[in-house]
């Protein structure tokens, strides 16, 4: 069999990213209202859906542009770190809370192991000073994202 190309991995991003969001949108009572439950936030459904109509083109824009040979992979390295720390962060969280976080299972069966297939595949084509700056990047959307969630 085959092995799937860089090209085809990187287009599983933008389809776990929706299905993930479909989780967090539609199972519980939402991830809106259980972020803001948790963290006393005022997190409604309608800026859920601003934040990750935004987040959601700029990934299809990215996976797009690496596609087409106009990006390396450092930001899809970057987002596979982001995929991975935010299923650590669901499922963390779910545990902390003792409830369902929404998302947590997408977090679980797409996140972690896309995340991983991701870094795994793309790591070792980057240089070294990429590997540790997509990490970083990876690490502080995924704060930037809570930041805005939180005071939005």
């Amino acid at each position: 069999m085959n092995k799937l190309k860089l090209k085809h991995i990187a287009w599983f991003i933008p389809v776990g990213y929706l299905l993930h969001l479909l989780d967090e949108y539609f199972v519980g009572e939402g991830f809106a209202n259980w972020f803001s439950e948790v963290m006393k936030a005022n997190l409604s459904s309608g800026d859920f859906i601003i934040i990750n109509s935004f987040g959601l083109a700029a990934v299809v824009l990215i996976v797009m542009l690496y596609s087409l040979d106009k990006l390396n992979g450092f930001l899809i390295a970057a987002l596979g770190v982001l995929f991975f720390v935010n299923g650590i962060v669901h499922i963390t969280a779910s545990l902390l809370t003792v409830s369902y976080s929404p998302g947590t299972f997408t977090s679980f069966v797409i996140y972690l192991p896309l995340g991983f297939v991701v870094i795994k595949n793309f790591y070792p084509l980057l240089p070294e000073q990429q590997r540790i700056l997509s990490i970083i990047t990876g690490v502080a959307l995924q704060v930037i994202v809570a930041i805005v969630a939180l005071n939005i």
